[in-house]
This record gives C-alpha cells, structure tokens and sequence, in this order.
C-alpha cells in the first residue's frame, strides 16, 4: 500500500510539474512582443512625467547610438532608468571603461513571477541593503561588451549609484532568444549597482 501512495505521489508530481512548465512557457510566447511592448511604453509614461535626479525619480536615457540631435518618440530608443541611491561618484564610465557592479535581471511581471522571472544575478537579498552592500561580489564587465541598452545606461551612472533599468527588446536582445533563456522580444528589468569604474 504504501509503494502505490508512493508511486501516485510521484506520477501527481511529475503531472504538476509539465502542468506548471506549460503554463510557463505559454507566458512567454503568447503575445509576449506585444506585451512587452505595452509594458514599455507604461514605463516610459511613468518615466517622462517623473523626471530629476533624486532617489524615486527617473532619468530618460535615449540610446547612445543615436547621435544628440536626433530626436524620438519611439520608446524602443530609449532607456528608462528609477533612481534607488545616489552615489557620492562624480565620473561616469566612457564606452571603453569596465566597470564593477552588482547586478540583478528580470523579465516582466507574469501570473506566475509577479516580480518578473529573474534570469541572472550576482547577489542575494536587497540591493540597497547597507549589510548587504558589505557581503556582496560585483562582476566585472567592459561596457563594449554589453547590450545596448545596459551601456546607455552605464554610461550614465556615478559610482555608488543603484539604478533599476528598463531596456526595450530592440537595445536588449531584440528577436533573438539568449544564452540565459530570455525569450525574443523581452523588455530587461536591471537593479544595477556600480561599484567601481576602471579606466582602460
């Protein structure tokens, strides 16, 4: 009796899990571009109408390709970044420094991640955290190296800055599926920490 309530358990598991992973999937292909095109452009309303450069305001960010007389409306050339920390840093990166950061990214909100699917991090808990801060190991990346929309907005940032980012599909991975599982089209979600800039 107790090998069948054990075998049932398992194959209930087993159903449960496809159950779940389907409907997962599912959240992520059906209109998944229009969706994250929608969810920009709130962002980007928020964003526009939120403007300043203290903690909870907005910077809007238009991509650094696109040269300084050029103007838009399309959200997807732009990134829209909410201020969480100002540092005390009075440089920026320029396109050719690396950087150190801490870092942390999601999709956006699904039924099933309310927050949004995280798909990369290097630390655990609150990023604002001053205990956290102490225990945390940045990476260390050159920003040539990165999407579009993740250099614009380093490009902008001062050391001690943390940021959270949102990058439009076409300056992140555009129609492409990535290495981390990201589906086409995602809009990034980024809760960014600089912590060092060096120079090259």
């Amino acid at each position: 009796m107790k090998k069948l309530f054990w075998i049932c358990t398992v194959l209930l598991s087993s159903f449960f899990a496809a159950c779940s992973e389907e409907s997962e999937v599912g959240e992520f292909e059906n209109n998944w571009q229009e969706r994250n095109e929608n969810y920009i452009d709130s962002i980007a309303t928020v964003a526009r109408a939120n403007q300043g450069s203290s903690v909870n305001q907005w910077k809007v960010l238009k991509s650094y390709h696109l040269s300084s007389e050029y103007i838009s409306t399309n959200n997807q050339d732009y990134v829209f970044a909410r201020i969480l920390e100002v540092g005390s840093g009075t440089s920026t990166p320029l396109y050719t420094d690396s950087v150190n950061v801490n870092y942390r990214g999601r999709l956006i909100p699904t039924v099933s991640y309310s927050e949004g699917r995280i798909f990369d991090q290097n630390y655990y808990g609150e990023v604002t955290d001053v205990e956290n801060k102490k225990i945390m190991v940045p990476s260390t990346f050159t920003l040539d190296g990165l999407v579009d929309g993740f250099t614009t907005a380093l490009q902008q940032m001062h050391v001690g800055d943390i940021w959270r980012i949102y990058i439009p599909q076409s300056l992140g991975y555009g129609s492409s599926t990535s290495e981390s599982n990201i589906p086409a089209y995602s809009t990034l979600v980024f809760d960014v920490y600089l912590r060092e800039i060096k120079n090259h």
